[in-house]
C-alpha cells in the first residue's frame, strides 16, 4: 500500500470521526503531519498489513475522541489546535512514553 492511499485512509477516519464537528485549517495541518509520520513509521517498521491499519484507526478514532471533548465542554462546533495539544497532553499524562512515539501502535487500547 503506497504512503499515499495510506494516508488518505487515515484522513478518512480522522473526518469520520470528527463529525459532526468541523475541523480548522491549521489543525487540519497539524494531524496530517501527524498522520504522515504515523505512515512513515508504519512503512519503516513494515507494519502495513489489515490488522496494523485497523490498530491505526482505532487508535486515531480514539485520540480525535479526545480532542471532540475539549470543544464540547466549551461549547464550540470545530476542533482546533488547541484542541489537538489538549488530547496530546491528556495522551501523555496517561503514558511514560511520548505520544510520538507510540502512535500509530499504543501497546494497548486507550479510552477515551
Amino acid at each position: 500500500m503506497s504512503n499515499a492511499n495510506l494516508n488518505e485512509q487515515l484522513w478518512a477516519t480522522v473526518l469520520e470521526a470528527a463529525e459532526p464537528l468541523k475541523i480548522d485549517a491549521s489543525c487540519q495541518l497539524f494531524l496530517r503531519a501527524w498522520i504522515t509520520n504515523g505512515v512513515d513509521r508504519m512503512h519503516n517498521e513494515n507494519r502495513i498489513g489489515p490488522e496494523d491499519l485497523a490498530t491505526a484507526k482505532a487508535n486515531l478514532k480514539t485520540f480525535v475522541e479526545m480532542m471532540k471533548s475539549e470543544p464540547l465542554a466549551h461549547g464550540s462546533e470545530r476542533l482546533d489546535n488547541k484542541c489537538f495539544h489538549a488530547a496530546q497532553h491528556n495522551l501523555e499524562r496517561r503514558s511514560r512514553i511520548t505520544v510520538y512515539s507510540l502512535w500509530p501502535f499504543w501497546p494497548h487500547a486507550v479510552s477515551g
